[in-house]
């Protein structure tokens, strides 16, 4: 994709990449430790998701007024401190001897991802030439995407083998290591040179709707799928997979996602509806496959596979929409992305957890099931946003 670049252009994409990966990890690794966090601090699975609310509560509300407020600042030394972040929140978790104190240790993470998620559209735009930008920046995002399908099983496996606390230990480690990387190989960008990115501040009307629509897409689509999915662990131990094969069934579903963001990644630049639409049924008939007892056991396993796949397969036709509306800057636009995912994060980790502690998985499943077929339906009625063929030059 890149072959005409410099080594230290790719070698910056290559480390943005990385960072999104290690943002979203951090961010989803307790789904997969959730039954082990209930566990070790004596309360329920409803409750243990509020780590994760914690994390996205902090991105969602700072996402956009941190990016701002850091707009004129070095983007190199900025990307330093968020993954220094990245290094403290992990740790503090995994030291917490109280749920309180892990949740405070999260809130820094969020604190952290709410701006690194922010500049990385920009700062990936500003390694490559301008008629680049949009493959750049999605080829960052895909670090989004890889975390949110390997994070959870992979976190899991190693609690599955040691424990939680080991699994947040390893996520840390692997965020210095990447600090060092990035201090000696990242190219520096000013914050003032972003604003030489010929992405207009406000376009038209009509480019702010075509935004505001994708913006509601993607908050649809991650409210989906984290009303259930935070909880897929109780969920398949309740179809029957015993537990000491949860680790194994997660890595099964992440690496049966990979799937989805390859096939995406084939049609983004074409098909947007199509490919689009493609996702979100496959999303949806996952979770109904889950619903009830239509199946149990390790075809359950496999209907997670299919509704995590689709859902893999939705993130880049969402980043892509949000490239190609142009109707705001790389940075703010990031950012917007950033706080509208992780409101859904927030949504769906908390409100699940209450419906999971007081109606259980009998009304859990539905209520994502119609919230994703919202998604669906919003995207299908708005080509504008969604095109059926991209025409390139």
């Amino acid at each position: 994709m890149f072959k005409t670049l410099s080594g230290p252009a790719i070698a910056g994409l290559c480390a943005l990449f990385a960072s999104t990966f290690i943002a979203v990890t951090t961010e989803v690794a307790p789904v997969g430790l959730l039954i082990d966090m209930a566990k070790s601090f004596n309360i329920t699975e409803g409750h243990a998701g509020l780590a994760v609310s914690a994390y996205a509560m902090l991105v969602a509300f700072g996402a956009v007024p941190i990016t701002i407020a850091t707009s004129r600042m070095d983007r190199k030394m900025l990307m330093l401190i968020c993954l220094g972040g990245y290094v403290v929140s992990n740790l503090v978790s995994a030291m917490a001897p109280s749920f309180g104190i892990l949740c405070v240790g999260r809130a820094l993470g969020g604190l952290s991802h709410a701006l690194l998620m922010s500049i990385a559209a920009a700062y990936a735009a500003h390694l490559v030439p301008e008629r680049m930008t949009g493959r750049a920046i999605s080829f960052v995002f895909g670090g989004t995407s890889l975390g949110s399908v390997l994070g959870v099983p992979g976190a899991a496996a190693i609690s599955q083998f040691t424990s939680w606390r080991v699994a947040l230990y390893v996520i840390a480690a692997l965020a210095a290591m990447l600090t060092i990387f990035i201090a000696l190989y990242l190219p520096s960008v000013r914050g003032a040179d972003t604003k030489a990115l010929k992405v207009p501040t406000i376009r038209s009307p009509h480019a702010a709707r075509i935004f505001g629509i994708v913006i509601c897409v993607n908050a649809i689509f991650f409210f989906a799928h984290n009303l259930l999915y935070t909880y897929v662990s109780p969920l398949l131990l309740a179809h029957g997979l015993p537990e000491h094969l949860l680790s194994i069934a997660l890595l099964i579903t992440g690496l049966v996602s990979i799937f989805g963001l390859w096939a995406a990644g084939q049609v983004v630049d074409r098909w947007p509806a199509g490919g689009l639409f493609g996702g979100g049924i496959a999303m949806l008939t996952g979770m109904i496959l889950v619903y009830g007892h239509l199946v149990s056991a390790w075809p359950s396993v496999a209907a997670v596979g299919l509704w995590c796949m689709g859902y893999a397969a939705i993130i880049p036709f969402v980043m892509s929409g949000a490239i190609r509306a142009r109707a705001t800057s790389a940075d703010v636009a990031g950012a917007a992305v950033n706080s509208s995912s992780n409101m859904g994060i927030l949504l769906g980790s908390a409100i699940g957890g209450h419906l999971l502690n007081t109606l259980g998985f009998a009304v859990l499943c539905p209520a994502s099931i119609v919230i994703a077929l919202g998604g669906i339906l919003l995207a299908a009625f708005n080509p504008a946003a969604f095109p059926r063929k991209l025409q390139h030059d």
